[in-house]
């Protein structure tokens, strides 16, 4: 059995989208693929097992979390 996912994650600015690729890119390996659509942010996921999938997005979403806080540092600057 697979499982995928899409989260399309959507912000005020391209520059702001392509700093939290940037940031999350590093996590990506061949368990997520993301990339910047406009202001858009598109992440795909596939895992084999529920648990699996759930233990990628979680890891996929706190580091988008941190991604987001520092974005707001670096786009003020």
């Amino acid at each position: 059995m697979t499982l995928s996912c899409s989260i399309e994650l959507t912000y005020s600015s391209e520059d702001e989208a392509d700093v939290v690729l940037k940031s999350i890119s590093p996590d990506n390996f061949s368990f997520v693929n993301a990339h910047v659509e406009g202001n858009k942010v598109m992440i795909s996921s596939e895992s084999k097992s529920p648990m699996q999938m759930l233990h990628t997005l979680e890891d996929l979403l706190v580091c988008v979390k941190i991604a987001e806080e520092t974005s707001e540092l670096i786009l003020k600057r």
